[in-house]
């Protein structure tokens, strides 16, 4: 499953919040440690870590006895360390605060040395305690006893591993550790988010509201509408919408033109047909007449045709809330007084939006084809996220080639249907030009049991927003 949004505004949203909100943890996250580190510093640990690094690095310069002998010498001065019982941290912060002071005693003695941070194991003997400045005694052991030993987890041992392979434990007092983050930082970073998030909002929703209305605008010219854009947001936006106009007001002007012209030659020619068909007439030739007179009836009708589909193609009927079973109900009488009749099966939830008219003559012109062609002509009608429009007849049926050409202006597929049907070829034309207009398609199958079938579908959704 796609766990990324599908529309570009989502998903800059998306990238947007997860990248504040990697942001804003990151923040907390050196807050954390920030804070950790500040404690730590701030405390004894500074100095003991100072001693630790100073006498490690003079007790590398020794030779063996008189390193051992500056090693009792430390261990015996035994300073009075004062023991402070309080509440160890947690774990995990445990570790981390060992980390820090032993990667900060590493720093100060450079390679060549291993430093181990651990709680506190093992007598106060075998350990050099720490306390202020680590120097050793001039005349012996300095006074005072050595602490009680009751919170392990209040003492670090330090253990320091010299170039050479001796291992020196000094044990210091544990660094206290950061005060925990206020609760109300949290409250802070979720106002945040939110301040953050609506203006990313705003910001995205401007880049990607010009998109969604070109997106619009361009299914709007697809079927056959004009929709200038105005010409806002950012430049690249601007331009294309400036582009994108440009382009429709040429296509336009382009399409209207050859409209003009081919539907002045279709009106032009009915006069010399008209002449041609007195002519005709006047022959003597009874066979030679009627033949005559049959192709002119047909270029008349092919001319009617022509006109009638431009007519269709330049309709200014406005939209409006169409109840389909009443268009059906409606053609199903008007076809019953012609003595050709169908079936109708379903319903339609609710009205679609669109023209009328021009959906009348689309179902006439599918369903006219459907009874002259077959019997037993049924309209199924299924609603649901898309309107469809299911028209059988247990016909002849098309060849599966011909199934997409019969929709070309002026053809017919004479091979398959009966000879005798007077048509021009446009019905079909005209239907899928209405249908697309809509925002939907229409298709032609071959129904196994014989017939053919066509499926008119209608998008509810699309439809919805092609005349909003």
């Amino acid at each position: 499953m796609n766990l990324l949004p599908q529309s570009l505004f989502g998903r800059l949203m998306a990238g947007l919040l997860a990248v504040v909100g990697v942001a804003l943890l990151a923040v907390v996250a050196l807050i954390v440690r920030e804070r950790r580190d500040v404690a730590l510093w701030t405390s004894t640990a500074w100095e003991a870590a100072d001693n630790i690094a100073s006498a490690s690095s003079e007790l590398t310069t020794l030779d063996p006895d008189e390193r051992l002998a500056r090693v009792e010498a430390y261990r015996a001065q035994r300073r009075p360390l004062e023991e402070h019982r309080r509440q160890p941290p947690p774990r995990k912060e445990v570790q981390r605060i060992q980390q820090a002071f032993a990667a900060k005693i590493r720093a100060q003695l450079g390679p060549g040395y291993s430093v181990t941070v651990t709680n506190a194991r093992g007598r106060w003997r075998d350990v050099i305690p720490l306390l202020g400045n680590l120097r050793p005694p001039a005349d012996g052991p300095e006074g005072g006893g050595q602490p009680a030993f009751r919170s392990p987890d209040n003492w670090y041992d330090v253990t320091v591993k010299l170039p050479d392979g001796d291992d020196i434990v000094f044990r210091t007092r544990a660094p206290q550790p950061g005060a925990p983050l206020p609760k109300h930082i949290f409250f802070n970073l979720a106002l945040l988010t939110l301040l953050l998030a609506s203006v990313l909002y705003l910001m995205t929703r401007s880049v990607t509201r010009p998109l969604s209305e070109l997106a619009r605008a361009a299914d709007a010219v697809g079927r056959g509408e004009n929709q200038q854009l105005p010409e806002r947001g950012a430049k690249e936006l601007r331009d294309a919408t400036r582009a994108f106009n440009t382009m429709q007001e040429r296509l336009r002007r382009y399409l209207d033109s050859r409209t003009r012209v081919v539907a002045a030659m279709s009106h032009d020619l009915r006069t010399p047909l008209t002449r041609l068909r007195l002519r005709a007439e006047a022959l003597d030739d009874d066979e030679a007449r009627t033949r005559f007179v049959a192709d002119i009836d047909e270029m008349s009708r092919m001319v009617t045709g022509a006109l009638n589909m431009f007519k269709g193609l330049n309709d200014d009927e406005p939209a409006k809330q169409v109840i389909v079973d009443d268009l059906l109900a409606a053609i199903q009488t008007e076809f019953a007084e012609l003595d050709a009749h169908f079936a109708i099966e379903g319903h339609s939830n609710a009205p679609i939006l669109g023209k009328e008219q021009s959906l009348k003559r689309c179902l006439s012109n599918v369903l006219h084809n459907a009874v002259k062609y077959g019997s037993n002509v049924v309209v199924h009608v299924a609603d649901g996220d898309d309107l469809v429009i299911a028209i059988r007849d247990d016909g002849p049926g098309i060849p599966a080639d011909e199934l997409e050409r019969v929709f070309e202006p002026f053809y017919r597929v004479e091979a398959s249907r009966n000879r005798d049907t007077g048509g021009t070829g446009l019905g079909l034309s005209i239907a899928r030009d209405i249908v697309q207009a809509h925002g939907g398609s229409i298709q032609l199958h071959n129904r196994p049991d014989g017939g053919l079938e066509a499926i008119m579908t209608l998008p509810r959704a699309r439809n919805r927003s092609a005349y909003s």
